[in-house]
Order: structure tokens, then sequence, then C-alpha cells
């Protein structure tokens, strides 16, 4: 297949001369670094920057990786937003907002949790390997968003303020606007946030109008903080709604052939996270507790329209829960800092509705309990983590069925500093999953039958990393291997076995005032050992293939900033039963533009060109590219977005 970029290599000279240094026009500014790997517990950790996250302050969680091709979205539409590290679909991972175990398992048409960009202050992906501290079932690793305060947000020698966010993109016509006011009065802050984006179906690169894909969203989050001597507390509580007509399959435009279905139903997704923490502000001793108790739910209902054939449609409700507590103490021993805890989920799965014209209602329910210790240190020129957790696990079933497990798990990294510009690291873990839940919308009446559950083993992973980076002055050069292998993960009412694995390669050149960091990640993931096609991987994973990255960001002068982003992803071919097609290759570049004018610090403008050369594409982890039956979902054409952001 010809490659896009050869094309058009005027354009694309521009865009490289748009992101170039140019020192005849720039002062002296340099800007943060962007880090995506840490040293001692996570080799191979993923952190997008402040800046990153707040280029994707009117988006999805979708742009906030879109520089980082281990870490794949689907969909074009937020409400089917799933996300995948190193082809690791993130129902195998530990998922938490503000430390809030997420349960993440509700219908397969459907994202998993979705995240409002303008409400994070950090994300943090481990891939693979994950301290024991991240939580129960972090098979595939951990996923961990972190919201903003009032703390965070307010400047120095202030005890309030505000910010205005307003947006809008020409395709789809898309209007955006949050509101965030955060104050402090004495040993009392809070923050309150409130977020509308609406708008109408967008076109794809072909000039099509891809039904029912306009954005209708919500984002409402109140977090409130108190500090009594030592102590703080933190009440926060996040809310995300998208109620709209969608695709009958929300993450597909639709199908030829196979069962007749409307061509719309209406999606009503609600997600909410409450959490209650407190902990100690100055540590003191062996004495730093932490206590959080908290609380995520994902509802989502699905209706049907009425037909003649069918004048009282279907209608499904699914309900996934889990109410968390987490009892931890952080202490200092010998120069090791140790965190030793206590941590207990209950996490429910409930279905009821109407299929087909026949009611059913179903359920399932566990309750973990884990003990935990994950130590950190220096020893010489080697950064460590060693931890060790066990967990003891309770399913029930839809018909009552019992079944108990306990495991352990157990994870050790550590990172070499050969020499000032050389620096090795590994990492490896083996995670105890206990017998996992199904997705709500999966839940039928063969669940109910008495030896339903018998074929269901307990879920174990296995995780390796190792990498290498080498950054002599400005630039800087990585390599990594990784493997995951997950046995026992539940597909219905059988267990199968998931393998992923690959590797990833990046370079970074800094200079005063930015950067250019080039990325590639080349993943196989194969299920019972064979490759495996997008409908046997529903859940589990996704076929990423080779996907390369550059990003750079130069601040041409004072207040004023360009940048951009190109991806490529690599054509593969389908693999697995039944397949009739290939992933095509594409590649997608995004610039922007953003200025603070000298005379107004508290106003930020941003103009920004989504696929700038109106590429018509399927994001590489969007379900069904290898299906000539399935019409995929294609993100949008060409969009040119503006917006504006005062603080005050």
């Amino acid at each position: 297949m010809e490659n896009p970029m050869t094309r058009h290599p005027l354009a694309a000279l521009m865009l490289g001369t748009a992101l170039a240094p140019l020192p005849a026009l720039s002062q002296p500014i340099l800007l943060d670094e962007i880090t995506l790997t840490a040293e001692g517990e996570a080799p191979a950790r993923i952190a997008p920057s402040a800046e990153q996250i707040e280029d994707a302050r009117t988006g999805t969680i979708e742009d906030v990786f879109r520089a980082e091709p281990s870490v794949t979205v689907s969909s074009g539409i937020a409400i089917a937003e799933r996300v995948f590290v190193n082809g690791i679909d993130e129902q195998q991972l530990s998922v938490s907002v503000d430390g809030a175990a997420q349960n993440n398992r509700m219908f397969h048409h459907t994202g998993t949790n979705m995240i409002d960009p303008g409400l994070l202050k950090a994300a943090r992906v481990d891939p693979g390997v994950a301290p024991a501290d991240a939580g129960f079932a972090a098979l595939g690793g951990s996923i961990a968003y972190e919201t903003k305060s009032a703390i965070d947000m307010l400047e120095d020698g202030r005890d309030r303020g505000g910010r205005v966010t307003i947006g809008y993109g020409d395709n789809g016509g898309t209007a955006t606007g949050a509101v965030t006011l955060y104050g402090r009065q004495g040993p009392v802050d809070a923050l309150i946030y409130a977020k509308r984006a609406t708008g109408d179906a967008y076109q794809d690169g072909n000039g099509r109008t891809v039904a029912r894909t306009g954005a209708d969203l919500n984002s409402e989050a109140l977090k409130l903080g108190a500090e009594f001597g030592d102590w703080r507390a933190e009440l926060g509580a996040i809310r995300f709604r998208d109620d709209a007509l969608r695709p009958y399959r929300a993450n597909f435009t639709g199908t030829i052939g196979g069962r007749p279905v409307p061509e719309t139903r209406r999606y009503a997704l609600e997600q909410s996270t409450q959490t209650l923490t407190l902990r100690r502000t100055v540590a003191e001793g062996l004495l730093d507790p932490e206590i959080r108790i908290a609380r995520s739910r994902n509802q989502l209902d699905t209706v049907d329209l009425p037909t003649p054939d069918a004048p009282v449609p279907d209608f499904n409700n699914g309900d996934a829960d889990t109410v968390s507590v987490v009892l931890q103490n952080r202490m200092t021993v010998h120069g090791v800092e140790l965190t030793a805890g206590l941590d207990n989920y209950r996490t429910r799965a409930t279905y009821d509705g109407v299929f087909r014209g026949t009611a059913a209602a179903f359920r399932e329910d566990r309750t973990t309990t884990g003990l935990f210790l994950q130590g950190r240190g220096t020893a010489g020129d080697i950064d460590y983590s060693a931890g060790l957790r066990h967990d003891f696990s309770r399913f029930t079933g839809a018909g009552g069925q019992r079944l108990d497990t306990d495991g352990t798990s157990a994870n050790a990294a550590a990172t070499w500093h050969a020499t000032d510009a050389l620096r090795l690291n590994a990492g490896w873990s083996t995670v105890f999953g206990g017998t996992q839940l199904a997705s709500v919308y999966e839940l039928d009446a063969p669940y109910v039958a008495p030896r339903a559950y018998d074929a269901l083993e307990p879920t174990r992973a296995r995780n390796v990393v190792m990498g290498v980076e080498w950054q002599p002055g400005a630039t800087t050069l990585g390599a990594e291997l990784f493997q995951t292998r997950i046995d026992g993960v539940r597909k219905g009412l059988v267990s199968r076995d998931l393998e992923s694995r690959g590797f990833r390669l990046s370079a970074r050149r800094d200079w005063q005032g930015g950067f250019a960091a080039l990325r590639y990640s080349n993943t196989s993931v194969e299920l019972d050992g064979q490759p495996a096609s997008s409908f046997d991987l529903r859940e589990l994973g996704t076929v990423p293939g080779g996907m390369l990255s550059l990003e750079a960001r130069h601040a041409v002068m004072a207040g004023l900033t360009l940048g951009g982003v190109i991806q490529h992803a690599i054509e593969e071919d389908g693999q697995g039963v039944d397949v009739d097609g290939d992933w095509p290759g594409y590649t997608v570049v995004d610039v922007f533009a953003e200025y603070e004018p000298a005379a107004f610090r508290n106003v930020t403008l941003r103009a920004e060109v989504n696929n700038l050369f109106d590429r018509a594409y399927a994001d590489r982890a969007t379900y069904g590219a290898d299906f000539s039956t399935v019409v995929q979902q294609l993100e949008p054409g060409r969009s040119i977005a503006l917006t504006a952001d005062l603080r005050f």
C-alpha cells in the first residue's frame, strides 16, 4: 500500500518547517520535559506530561495518549472509547481514579472508563509490571488517573480563582464549555467543575457523515478538602453522562448481512466516582497512614426505538459498581520506603431488561480482601522496588454458585545507572486475578445452571519488561522489550490464555525552547497461542501491530508555541478464524498554535487542525477492520478547532 506521506511531500515539508526550531524568531525558552519513563518501581511507566493533558482539555482520553503508540484508544466517539496498553484491554488492568478502583466491565460495544481531560492532573500507566499497592488484579498492569483539587489550581498568594474554557470544532459543529471555580477559606478548600460538549455528527475523511456521532457529554466534579493539625481529609465526587441516539452497536457503523437490527438506539451512560480520603500531611517516624473509602459506578441503559413490528421495544439496564476500602501506612526503614496495607473490594455486576422480547435479570458478585507490602529504595547505582500481596476472593455466580479462591502476587523491578548517561532496567511480576466477573451485558440464562462456572479457572498473569535508555546530553534514546501472559482470562463461561509481546523504541531531542520525540511500538497479541481476530479479542485486547508517532513542540517566541503529532499505523494482515480483511495503514497529522498575549497572561488562545490531510481512517484499536462485513466507525476528517481559556 502506498504510504500517504509520499503523496504530500510539500505538505510534509511545511509541517516539518513549522515544528522545527526557529532560532531567528525565537527567544530562549525551555519547555518542561515530557516524561515517558520512570525509575525504580516502574521501568516502563508512561506518564503524559502536563502539556499533553492541557492540549486535550476540550477533547477525550484519546487525545491525552495521542503521541504514545503503546497506548491505543478505539472509536471516534467518547462513549465507545477503550484504552489498550500494549494491546491489552483495560478490563485486564487495574484502573483507578483518585485511588478509587473502577468497575470497567459493561458492554463490548461501548467503552469502559470515561475520563474528562479537563479534570485531569496526572495519568500514569504501568504496562505489565505494576506495584502491589496499585490494587487487586493488575493483570496487564495498571492505569491511575488523578484529578485536580483547589490546592492544585490556586496561584501563590491567592485564596480563590476560576477558569473558563470554551472551544469550537467545525467538523460536526462541536461546542465545548467548561467552568471551574475554586477557593480556600482557612483550613477548608473547594473546587466545583462543570463541562458541556454538544454537536452534530461529524464527517469522515471521505466527506461522509458518520451518523449518530455528535457530542453529547456532561461532566461534573466537586472536590472538598479540610486540614486539621497534621491531617487532611478530602471528599471527591465526579460524574460523566452521555445520553443520545447512537449507532445500534455504538463502536461501529453497521454490518453487511447478519441479524437485522435498527440503525440506532438510545444509549444512556453515566459513570460516577466518590472518594473519601484521610491522610497525614507530615510523615512522623513509622507513622504515615492513609485511609480511603470509595465507590465507582458504571450505569448503561440501552433502549430500542419502537417499530411497526415491535411497538414495545427491547431495553437493557446495566449496573456495575465497586466499593473499595484501603488502609495503608508508609514508613521508612533503613533507607527503604515501605508501604504496607489492607484493601477490600466489593464488586457487583447487575443486568435486567427485555432482549428479543424475553425479560431477564442476572447478577454476579465478587468480594476480595488483600494484604500488601511494597518496598522502594536505592542501593548505590541501583533504584529498586519489590512487593508482595495476597488476596482472598469470594465469587458468587448468577445462579448463586460459589467459587472461593486465593493467591499471591509478587513484583520486582530495578534500574541500574551504569553511567551518567546509560540506564538499564528490568521488571517482573506474577499476578493473581481470582475469578473474573463477566461484563454486565454478557450475563445470560446459561449462567444460572448449577455447574455453569465449573470450567472457569483462577486468573494468573506473568509480566516481563526489559529496557535500556541512553541520554548523552540533549538526546535520549530508549529501547524496551515486553511480554504479558494472562492464563485463565475469562471469556463467557470458559477460560482462555491471552499473550501480548513486542518492543518499543524511542528517540528524543531537546533544545532551548522545544523538543521532538519519535516513538515506535510493535505489538502482537495471541489467544490460546494463536493469532486472533478482533471478534475473538473483544474485551481482551486488540491488534495494534506496528505504530509510529512523531511529536514536536517549539516556543517560537514568548507566548507563542507551535507543535503537533504525526501518527502512522503500519499495514497489518488480518489473522484468526473467519477473517477476510486486513488492517490498513494510515498517516494522520495534527498541528496546533497556542498564544498567550503578553498583555493578558491569564488568557490562552489555541488554534489546531486535526487530521490535516483529511485522511479517511479508523483508529488501529477500533473494532472490525479484519471483517469485510463490518462497516468500521471512521475517525473525524479534517477539523479546525479554536479554544479560548480564561483564568481569573
